[in-house]
């Protein structure tokens, strides 16, 4: 039974959006009959108007609670603290840029009713360029390849979760936090309702490709050592070719040594392009070998540092 809950919207230059987004869930909590409720906004550092006008409402409406962040901490860490301040025993998170509709807390709440832990929103038709859609495909594809957790494809942060699983998520140890994989992998009873995730309402999209690019590298390496059991194959493999070439070019030499006819070709490859294209192949092998090595000793580095992840300037109740 859902009778309290605490809506967390990570926010970064929503000023355009903030207004919207507030009165939508107000609504969309009324209809449903949730009068204990909260709304935790995140403000990320923002550099617009986006934190001026949160404290507007907020001294009209003391269910909103602000959480200003010293500078952009980053999207996950954001996530982090609006469930560390959350008091109710259920928590909805939301993006700030209305692309998922707060009126799909209907649903999830629905869910929850049903004895579920955790509801989370499928992206069933998704509203965005087609380069995003295919980046988006492409790396669902190469998670649910490499990943050793099972995270449902077209699912974002948009959830609904009870108290115990918030609890569990924020104990957690991780420095480098991917949400969606996480509450995956804690496990409990979930389940999914599909939606239309709609174009950005308001503003600019602040996630670039870039970003998009190392959210998902960080779900990749936080949740499989496959790439470097890869490297691990890829490096005997390579080893015993070059063992056995070894042996080839020694045996092709004492034959010549011996007097045996052996034709030229088997001594050695026709010109250098052969060899350059060989040595060219390895060099960017060894490159991206290193670059995968790099990318967990980098994870790691990041996680012995112990530094926090995030600084709360200033926490509005």
């Amino acid at each position: 039974m859902v009778q309290n809950l605490s809506i967390i919207i990570p926010s970064y230059n929503e000023e355009e959006n903030i207004n919207e987004i507030y009165e939508r869930i107000k609504k969309t909590l009324i209809d449903i009959n949730i009068d204990n409720f909260e709304i935790i906004f995140i403000d990320n550092g923002s550099t617009d108007k986006s934190l001026e006008i949160l404290k507007k409402i907020n001294q009209n409406d003391k269910k909103v609670k602000i959480v200003s962040f010293s500078r952009n901490f980053g999207y996950q860490n954001a996530i982090l603290a609006g469930l560390k301040y959350s008091k109710n025993d259920h928590v909805c998170i939301l993006d700030g840029d209305l692309q998922d509709p707060p009126e799909i807390i209907k649903d999830f709440v629905a869910k929850a009713k049903e004895g579920y832990d955790v509801v989370y929103g499928i992206r069933k038709k998704r509203e965005a360029k087609l380069s995003k859609k295919i980046s988006y495909k492409i790396f669902y594809y190469f998670y649910q390849k490499l990943s050793e957790i099972n995270v449902p494809k077209e699912v974002g942060e948009f959830s609904l979760m009870n108290k115990k699983v918030v609890n569990h998520l924020i104990n957690l140890k991780e420095n480098n936090l991917f949400i969606r994989g996480l509450r995956t992998w804690l496990g409990f009873n979930q389940t999914g309702v599909e939606y239309n995730r709609l174009e950005r309402n308001k503003g600019k999209p602040k996630f670039s490709f870039y970003e998009s690019f190392i959210l998902g590298l960080d779900g990749i390496v936080s949740f499989t050592k496959v790439p470097l059991r890869a490297i691990l194959i890829l490096g005997i493999f390579l080893s015993g070719i070059s063992f056995f070439y070894f042996l080839f070019i020694l045996i092709t030499k004492i034959l010549v040594i011996l007097g045996f006819g052996i034709p030229s070709w088997l001594i050695m490859p026709k010109g250098l392009t052969i060899m350059n294209l060989i040595m060219v192949t390895f060099f960017s092998l060894i490159v991206l070998i290193l670059g995968i090595i790099g990318e967990y000793i980098g994870k790691i580095y990041g996680e012995v540092k112990s530094r926090p992840r995030y600084i709360v300037k200033e926490f509005i109740e």
